[in-house]
């Protein structure tokens, strides 16, 4: 049965394949259509650098713009502190310990007295000693803790 089939395929006789419209058919161009459609070429690829240009002279604009204001920015903040502020420096080297004080501080210094610091006060319910953390929004009593906010809404207050 092989056999058959080759010898059938080998013979010249056989039928020939054709081939069918693809559906692409070249259009004919006359020399003033190809003039046309090189124009119109032309003048979009001349558009579209035009656009280029005008978006990298829009993107360099707006970067200058904010690198302008972030400068003024920090230029401003930076000069106003630091002329407003007298700066004294501690240095602590292996030569020694300096200290440097601005032109206007007149030397020797002057000692301060030391204030002690408000004594501490202590919760404000009867047999607790420690110290306030908060204050009872209803009787104004000093308060250390919830337990102690129960008890002074109950009453037990010194």
């Amino acid at each position: 049965m092989l056999e058959r089939k080759e010898n059938v395929e080998k013979e010249p006789g056989t039928e020939q394949l054709l081939a069918l419209p693809s559906g692409y058919r070249e259009k004919v161009m006359t020399p003033e259509m190809i003039l046309k459609a090189a124009l119109k070429s032309q003048r979009r690829k001349q558009q579209a650098d035009e656009k280029r240009e005008k978006d990298k002279k829009k993107t360099m604009e707006r970067l200058l713009r904010k690198q302008e204001s972030k400068a003024g920015k920090l230029s401003s903040r930076n000069r106003g502190t630091r002329r407003s502020i007298p700066l004294a420096t501690y240095i602590n080297t292996i030569n020694g310990i300096y200290v440097t004080l601005p032109p206007n501080i007149p030397l020797p210094l002057s000692s301060k007295k030391f204030v002690n610091p408000s004594p501490i006060k202590l919760c404000g319910v009867t047999g607790c000693n420690n110290s306030k953390k908060y204050s009872c929004s209803k009787t104004g009593v000093p308060l250390c803790s919830l337990q102690c906010y129960s008890k002074n809404l109950s009453g037990n207050v010194s």
